[in-house]
């Protein structure tokens, strides 16, 4: 099979293969990249259709948040419906020093939906069915006892926003965790969005979700973060300001 000079994983780019033992992958472009890995927009050969795939080095701490994810995914397809709001998990392999986990393609996220308006805010009615699946992601992921600890607008990503009017699914599950393992003082959740519990360093459960998704719908509603600190400090000094007052008695500015 032919290979382009960026087959290696550390030069992941387009036009890059990787295999797995039963299909091989051709990059198309590279989506976005996190703390624990890259993602990237695949060819997938054997079936020819368009793929996700999430590579993580397998090594040290990338390697053990590896397996915790892997373990949320296991759990969350027990589910009854568990594709529901939920990417869909299809795969992992090993390529090249690297675990990669395969997803379903998905559009586009909130935040590059709302970047492309300028960052123009929604109405109610276009706000309510986001939230609503939103909230029954969270629902399945409560019958799971399993706390997702970073949702946030890169992480909601549409199904296809062009032929299914906001419709959505919750992606990226690398800090997702069981509730039993809930430890006071953990660091997690995107600063925007971490809930007081998070912030305060108190015992804590699946509600921190619900508290990141009442940030999301704020931003979808006002075009801007209801909690904009850049660290736990300015979080604090920021929830005492008048953001929540403006997101409560002016609606949509009118």
């Amino acid at each position: 099979m032919d290979s382009s000079p960026c087959e290696a994983a550390d030069c992941l780019c387009p036009g890059a293969r990787l295999h797995s033992p039963s299909s091989g992958y051709k990059v198309l472009s590279v989506m976005g990249e996190g703390t624990f890995g890259r993602v990237a927009k695949c060819h997938k050969t054997d079936t020819n259709t368009t793929v996700a795939v999430k590579m993580i080095r397998d090594q040290g701490n990338f390697a053990v948040q590896a397996r915790f994810e892997i373990e949320a995914l296991q759990k969350i397809q027990m589910l009854k419906n568990y594709t529901s709001h939920l990417v869909q998990w299809l795969s992992t392999f090993s390529y090249m020093g690297y675990i990669c986990l395969e997803f379903e393609y998905l559009d586009k996220s909130l935040f590059d939906f709302m970047k492309e308006r300028h960052f123009q805010p929604l109405q109610v009615m276009e706000v309510r069915p986001i939230v609503r699946q939103l909230a029954r992601a969270l629902d399945h992921l409560k019958g799971a006892r399993i706390i997702h600890a970073d949702i946030k607008l890169e992480n909601i990503m549409f199904i296809n926003h062009r032929e299914q009017p906001y419709c959505v699914k919750v992606i990226d599950f690398g800090l997702t965790h069981d509730v039993a393992d809930a430890r006071p003082g953990s660091y997690i959740q995107s600063c925007p969005y971490r809930s007081p519990e998070i912030l305060v360093g108190a015992p804590y459960n699946e509600a921190i979700d619900v508290w990141s998704m009442g940030c999301v719908t704020a931003f979808l509603y006002m075009g801007t973060l209801i909690f904009p600190g850049k660290n736990d400090y300015e979080m604090v000094n920021i929830s005492q300001g008048s953001n929540l007052d403006l997101f409560l008695v002016e609606p949509n500015g009118s």
